[in-house]
């Protein structure tokens, strides 16, 4: 093709329009970069700030943690701990507790004895103590062996010495935690005969432990539970007690403890060591009462014929047996009574041995016939008994007593023995006769009593005393004369 033909195809130009024109692109790139450098530069900025903020949070973080840090309680509690040793938590615990012990213990001894049998050896440590605890009162409890110490309190030092509003603390307060309710009481109870003395741990027992209760006696004899007002004890408490108990009687010695029940009482029984024994001697027809019961025959240990042994010839077939009762093991002195065959009240008399002896009551015509018989056999008796070298004294005795008894043997062969009492003078304060009491028609039964001072009088030496006696006697009538047949001493 010609250039002339290709001109001629092609528009013409004109000058102005032949490059386009930049300049509004140009615009648009340096809005997009100032764009982004504005951007690029709030970030910076942003991040700067953010970075000042971050790092005054963690500073302020940081001293807030330190202040927290600085102000926990328990670094005061730690150093505490470190600081003290067991026995000064020991003695702590004991210089406010409340050891208000009776007068039978000593409250420092039994402390230092649960401490040893509790607490030495366990570690100590401490623990919020429950229930009083708070973030602006600290108060923790100093422990060991499970049991607590000491309540310790931690009180402000300074205000707000931390920072950040909170406080440092130290030791304000330590108190005793231990009480006597730490340790394991018991009850004593001591049973005891009336009017006995008790002791415990030493001391004796003042009438204030007296629980006024009377408890039947133990082991009581099965007459003694019969009677009217049995036996009782003195019941004696002392409480609370914690350590070690001895209790002990009047004589010194050292009681054992009953069995353990499990109630937390130990039970001490003072037996009673001085028991009564009651003898009673009387003729099977009289009505015996001990203690307000009545005895049975069947309850005698004893059952004789006594002084009219061998006399049934002139008993008539009426001669009495006379039991003896032995009531033994008896915690008190029973009242004795006795009554005749028609409720008569009988008075005993009582021999050296303690015996009581009833007789039968005194028939009054016997008595009046036959008491004078008996005054003249005594008086030739005692006449006799001081004047032995006298055949004439020794003959008329015999005169007065029945041949062939023990009583006329006796007598017959008993001149030697009378001699030391040669030369006797006799006295009386008191003298009587009574106990009259037919057996039959041709035999009675009496008795003999007196105080009388004597004065002996032998070559070599003269002295004086006194004698208190009585006898029973039994006369047998021979031919309308009444002779001695039998004399049996009763006291002396």
């Amino acid at each position: 093709m010609a250039e002339s033909e290709f001109n001629a195809r092609t528009p013409e130009i004109p000058a102005e329009a032949e490059a386009p024109a930049p300049a509004p692109v140009r615009r648009r790139t340096s809005r997009a970069k100032r764009s982004r450098r504005r951007w690029r530069r709030f970030l910076l900025v942003y991040t700067i700030l953010f970075l000042l903020l971050g790092a005054a949070a963690c500073f302020v973080l940081y001293r807030y943690s330190a202040a927290y840090e600085a102000s926990l309680p328990e670094h005061v509690m730690d150093r505490l701990m470190a600081e003290t040793d067991d026995e000064q938590w020991y003695a702590a615990a004991l210089g406010g507790a409340d050891l208000d012990v009776s007068e039978f213990e000593d409250g420092q001894a039994l402390f230092d004895a649960y401490c040893d049998a509790v607490f030495r050896g366990s570690p100590v440590s401490y623990r919020k103590f429950p229930g009083a605890w708070t973030a602006k009162t600290p108060v923790y409890a100093v422990r060991c062996a499970g049991r607590d110490l000491c309540r310790v309190e931690l009180v402000p030092d300074g205000s707000g010495a931390a920072g950040f509003g909170r406080d440092l603390w130290k030791v304000g307060e330590i108190r005793s935690c231990f009480t006597l309710s730490d340790m394991e009481s018991v009850t004593v109870i001591v049973d005891a005969p009336e009017g006995d003395a008790v002791y415990v741990n030493g001391k004796l027992l003042s009438q204030e432990y007296l629980t006024g209760e009377k408890v039947p006696a133990p082991d009581v004899s099965e007459l003694e539970s019969r009677f009217a007002e049995a036996p009782v004890f003195d019941r004696w408490r002392v409480e609370p007690l914690y350590g070690e108990i001895t209790v002990s009687d009047a004589d010194g010695r050292v009681l054992t403890p009953e069995p353990d029940a499990g109630d937390g009482t130990i039970r001490y029984l003072i037996r009673e060591t001085d028991f009564y024994t009651v003898t009673v001697r009387a003729p099977e027809s009289v009505a015996v009462s001990v203690g307000g019961v009545r005895l049975d025959p069947s309850e005698a240990v004893k059952a004789e014929e006594g002084i009219l042994a061998g006399l049934g010839a002139y008993t008539g077939g009426e001669a009495f047996r006379e039991l003896t009762y032995v009531c033994e093991g008896l915690y008190t002195m029973p009242e004795v009574t006795a009554e005749g065959p028609y409720g008569e009240s009988l008075t005993p008399l009582l021999n050296e041995k303690g015996e009581l002896i009833f007789f039968l009551p005194q028939d009054e015509a016997l008595r009046a016939e036959a008491e004078p018989r008996v005054r003249e056999f005594f008086s030739r008796y005692i006449d006799y008994s001081s004047r032995a070298y006298d055949a004439g004294r020794y003959n008329a005795l015999l005169a007065c007593i029945l041949p062939g008894t023990d009583l006329y043997a006796y007598v017959r062969d008993s001149v030697d023995a009378m001699i030391w009492a040669s030369a006797t003078k006799v006295t009386y304060d008191e003298l009587t006769f009574g106990d009259f009491l037919p057996v039959g028609e041709d035999c009675f039964t009496c008795t003999i009593r007196y105080k009388a001072d004597f004065a002996a009088t032998a070559w070599w030496t003269s002295y004086s005393y006194d004698l208190q006696n009585a006898y029973e006697l039994a006369f047998v009538r021979v031919d309308d004369v009444w002779y001695a047949a039998a004399m049996s001493v009763i006291a002396g």
